[in-house]
């Protein structure tokens, strides 16, 4: 029961942490492949495993903001935009980028492989959370530019990013906000 309570808890307060409150140091290599083996466990219809995960650290940061330095010159991104995303790449120490790859040949719908993929990013945002990291679920313009996706993380033409999850050391506690009005989104099914 104490475990039952705990996670209610949890999932009753869960907040993401902004990038800008993330810092230095964050999870061991040790740390981030249990936390993301326990994140693996997701829906995943057909047992398909239509994902894959790229971790950007450290040691590939500097040719990674490069590309991005580069490739929004080249298609015109605006330079304030350019400047956030290295901004929140050189402060946050993990990036766990969650690509969806859907598997074509296959009665699974597309669409169950998409939703998948986003059950993976939250799944992973809240393993962090859980173990005291402090996470951020973040797309942006790099997400949908196919260029630069195949490129820097090799993506295929039929691979897209579901999300680059951002993982630090939260400098301090997210505020919380207001949240949607359950009673005005939910009704009961009358036949």
């Amino acid at each position: 029961m104490n475990q039952i309570k705990k996670a209610s808890e949890f999932f009753s307060s869960r907040r993401s942490v902004s990038v800008r409150n993330l810092k230095y140091p964050g999870p061991s290599e040790k740390q981030i492949m249990d936390i993301l083996k326990s994140a693996l466990r997701v829906p995943d219809h057909g047992k398909l495993e239509p994902w894959r995960i790229v971790l950007i650290t450290e040691d590939n940061k500097k040719s990674y903001i490069s590309m991005i330095e580069k490739r929004g010159k080249e298609v015109g991104i605006d330079s304030h935009k350019v400047e956030k995303s290295i901004v929140n790449l050189s402060k946050t120490p993990l990036i766990v980028t969650v690509i969806c790859s859907p598997i074509n040949d296959t009665k699974i719908p597309e669409i169950e492989q998409i939703l998948s993929c986003g059950a993976l990013c939250l799944n992973i945002l809240n393993n962090f959370l859980a173990n005291g990291w402090g996470a951020n679920w973040l797309t942006g313009w790099m997400a949908h530019d196919r260029l630069f996706l195949s490129e820097a993380l090799s993506l295929s033409e039929n691979e897209l990013v579901a999300g680059f999850i951002h993982i630090g050391t939260k400098t301090s506690e997210p505020f919380e906000r207001e949240r949607p009005d359950i009673n005005k989104i939910t009704s009961w099914l009358e036949l």
